[in-house]
């Protein structure tokens, strides 16, 4: 069982008495506190993220929007009248919330409207505004006052409008905002594959947030607007990386929309992990009316705290403009913006994999689909930031998807140390010129949106499993002028037939022959046939503890081939992996198949299966090692019930395990023996977990001394005790038992955040009784309400292996929320917490 940094650290201050974790409520209660506990004398906490400007104005566009839904399929442009049922809605929103089983072409797709009236205040004329839209799906109109300012194509990547020339700035009047969104099939937007026939789903709606910039005429330029090859914005690279010294060179683009020439100064401020500024620069430039000038500033960093996945130290670099009239005068500044850095140096070889600062890692990683239960895509950023813990949690340190994920999801690979491969969307289709010119613009915004971040390894410009001959040789290109540094890596599939101009990818996936590093992109996913799409690792958690047991070991199995292939020597025509991506870190919907995609070890709630634990038992021992994702595990994969397997699997990172059944020692062995894995798992063979009649024992029937089923895994480190984990044979069920999933991440009262809250069937111990089916019904009451109801399945909702699980979503009040959970014949449970104030201007 998981065993938190803290609760170890601290735990094993106590000379190891008492270090226990039951099965009460596990495997839930320690994972969904893994956020708050990692951790640990060698990095310090993430600062809060992301901070605040000082000079410049951002407005949160969120809250307070009309919606409405125009179910019948139209391709009407004009938005319906007041009367036709708009309501109010704040952002991250979906366009439909969808039944439990959203695969199969079950979910919404269609046209949306959104307004909202946008506050400009007087003092804003002569200021340049930009409306920033994060991810609208997938095709977006924009007006303004009733004038039609863009047409947006692509629902994965953010967009922004220049208004400074549509609004009205007089104090009384209306600015009102509309938008209209078509998630629709649509073969010229990529990823253009018709959902009916593609594995994942086109969730629709305003599912990213939304902001208003309000910029003085001298100021930074926005990356997209300006659209220029390794320009635009801020732009931040490492010519130099080495231990004791470093060197940080800033690009920044000063915009002038002004009709006079503009006298600036660019400062740079560089802040290291302690908070204290390690490097400074401040240059002057001279921008002339309505254009840009780049400036390019070098900071010297001396002994720097160096990324890496298993240390991921950030710094914080804060550009500020300052402007005069004229060259001599006083600076005041007008424009500023922070940019969270790592600094680091990849170097990837096909004979030796990756290197990273000079140390050679091998990442094993996970792949990862963005939509959830009900809400499709429109997660809130703690949700995504969730996904990145839990995912860390289980020992992963790379992510890939088909789509560039959301920005909180990437801060949070920022801070955990999570490598991330940057996909171009697209999967299984090749479209028509238009169609590829879209494809070619994605790749230069991936980019532009990422490039600065630390946990960027690869730049996948390819379309997945798609025949590329068309685009490669021109992704490529994209992809270098883009970011023109030495260690940029573009990723994709060898192509089948030799193109002119193109020589391969920098980092090759499938039909690698050796000549370039490789990169497993997808692994551990078996089925019958691509057509019924059954396998042994396709298992939903409830189905229960022989398919899990299944599941696991063909993940297993299939990880120790790959392990076993890096220990050994290399063959000929091949190359060594650099990483490795599990397909896929969480079940998720599919457009083409009436049932979830379950060969992930986290089910579409986010709870673990025992291939979750599986996976955790391969990250490092030694809490230390990384600031997280590692410390003593231990799991005992088994229910302990009258048709549980006796032959009992135990995962762990320990050297030893000791196994006790009920009070008896089983025995102490080491690993498994013929595994090539960091950690082999632990076999052992046990007695029946229950007399025929011991589960009286919740009844208090049973006589004194029953035999109830008890199983008590503790994982030995040098001779001492450092995880303990200890399951009891579950009773009848008796009643509830509630559990906060916030992973560390506080609620926030801005009327969209959510947080899982799981409902545990439980006997008279505590213990959850993992046959519960019963169906739970949530009551949320405070500065609350629940996500969906008994049309989607979600009010009441019938557990899933002993937990049943509610979203809760919310008000724009901070205060106290209050869920009951009720169940028939079984005692209610209550759980209580406060939501924090927004905070956000």
């Amino acid at each position: 069982m998981l065993i938190s940094r803290r609760d170890f650290l601290e735990l094993s201050a106590l000379s190891g008495a008492g270090l226990t974790v039951s099965n009460q409520l596990n495997p839930l209660r320690v994972l969904a506190q893994s956020g708050s506990s990692m951790s640990h004398q060698g990095a310090a906490a993430p600062a809060k993220w992301p901070l605040a400007p000082e000079f410049r104005r951002v407005k949160s566009l969120n809250q307070n929007w009309q919606f409405i839904r125009v179910d019948h399929s139209t391709n009407e442009t004009a938005a319906p009248a007041p009367s036709a049922g708009w309501t109010a809605v704040n952002v991250p929103h979906t366009v439909r919330l969808e039944p439990f089983n959203a695969s199969g072409m079950r979910n919404f797709q269609g046209i949306c409207w959104y307004e909202k009236q946008l506050e400009i205040l007087p003092e804003w004329q002569g200021h340049t505004l930009h409306l920033v839209f994060q991810g609208a799906m997938q095709v977006t109109d924009v007006w303004l006052n009733d004038t039609h300012l863009t047409t947006h194509y692509g629902g994965y990547l953010p967009f922004v409008v220049d208004i400074s020339d549509h609004v009205n700035a007089k104090a009384s009047s209306s600015n009102l905002l509309r938008l209209r969104l078509d998630n629709r099939d649509h073969p010229e937007v990529p990823p253009g594959k018709p959902q009916d026939r593609l594995d994942f789903v086109y969730f629709g709606g305003l599912y990213r947030s939304v902001e208003l910039r309000v910029l003085s005429p001298l100021h930074i330029s926005d990356t997209f607007l300006a659209d220029k090859p390794a320009g635009g914005g801020i732009f931040v690279t490492y010519p130099e990386v080495a231990q004791d010294a470093a060197t940080v060179q800033v690009q920044t683009d000063v915009a002038n929309t002004s009709s006079s020439s503009r006298y600036a100064k660019v400062r740079q401020d560089l802040r290291g992990p302690s908070g204290s500024i390690v490097a400074s620069s401040e240059v002057p430039a001279e921008v002339p009316a309505s254009s840009a000038k780049t400036v390019t500033q070098t900071l010297h960093v001396r002994d720097p705290l160096l990324w890496h996945p298993y240390r991921p130290h950030l710094y914080q670099l804060h550009t500020v403009i300052l402007e005069s009239e004229r060259a001599e005068d006083k600076n005041t500044p007008v424009d500023d913006q922070y940019t969270r850095i790592g600094i680091r140096r990849f170097r990837i070889d096909k004979q030796d994999g990756l290197f990273i600062n000079g140390e050679r890692f091998f990442s094993l990683g996970a792949n990862r689909h963005q939509d959830h239960p009900y809400v499709g895509y429109a997660l809130p950023a703690s949700a995504h930031y969730r996904d990145a813990i839990k995912l860390r949690d289980a020992g992963f340190t790379s992510y890939r998807s088909h789509y560039p994920q959301d920005p909180a999801f990437m801060d949070a690979c920022d801070d955990l140390g999570i490598l991330a491969i940057i996909s171009n969307p697209g999967w299984q289709f090749m479209g028509d010129e238009v169609f590829r010119k879209r494809v070619y613009q994605n790749a230069r915004e991936v980019i532009r949106r990422d490039r600065n971040r630390p946990s960027v390894l690869l730049w996948e410009a390819q379309l997945n499993e798609t025949d590329n001959d068309l685009v490669a040789a021109a992704l490529y290109r994209i992809v270098h002028e883009e970011y023109p540094a030495e260690d940029c890596y573009a990723a994709g599939d060898r192509l089948t037939h030799p193109v002119e101009g193109f020589d391969g990818w920098d980092v090759e996936y499938s039909r690698n022959n050796g000549s370039k590093p490789l990169w497993v992109r997808e692994w551990g996913d078996q089925v019958d046939n691509w057509t019924d799409q059954q396998g042994s690792v396709r298992v939903p958690r409830d189905w229960g503890e022989t398919p899990m047991l299944v599941q696991a070991s063909s993940h297993l199995q299939a990880l120790d081939a790959i392990y076993a292939k890096l220990s050994g020597a290399l063959e000929p025509g091949t190359a060594r992996a650099a990483g490795a991506d599990l397909w896929a870190g969480v079940d998720y919907y599919r457009g083409y198949h009436q049932q979830p995609f379950y060969g992930s070890p986290l089910d579409l709630f986010r709870l673990p299966k025992f291939d979750y634990y599986f996976f955790q038992s391969q990250r490092p021992a030694d809490p230390k090692a990384s600031y997280a994702g590692s410390g003593p595990m231990i799991f005992i994969a088994n229910f302990a019930t009258f048709q549980s397997p006796t032959t009992v699997t135990v995962f762990s990172n320990c050297e030893q395990v000791r196994l006790t059944q009920n009070g008896k020692q089983v025995g102490t062995q080491k690993p498994d023996m013929g595994y090539h894995l960091p950690h082999p798992p632990f076999t052992f063979h046990l007695e029946q977990f229950s007399e025929l009649h011991s589960m009286l024992f919740a009844t208090g029937v049973a006589k004194p001394g029953t035999a109830i089923g008890n199983v008590k895994a503790e994982g030995f480190i040098g001779g001492a005790v450092v995880a303990v984990h200890e399951i009891s044979a579950p009773g009848v069920p008796t009643q509830l038992k509630l559990m906060l999933d916030d992973c560390g991440r506080g609620m926030v009262a801005d009327g969209a955040d959510w947080v899982r809250v799981y409902a545990h069937i439980c006997d008279s111990r505590g213990t959850t009784y993992p046959g519960g089916e019963d169906e739970v019904t949530f009551l949320v009451s405070g500065e609350g309400q629940l996500i969906g109801d008994a049309d989607l399945l979600a009010n009441p909702m019938r557990a899933q292996a002993g937990i049943a699980t509610g979203l809760i979503q919310a008000t724009t009040r901070a205060g106290t929320i209050t869920v009951e959970a009720q169940a028939f014949g079984l005692k209610s449970a209550t759980l209580h917490w406060a939501s924090q104030p927004n905070g956000v201007a």
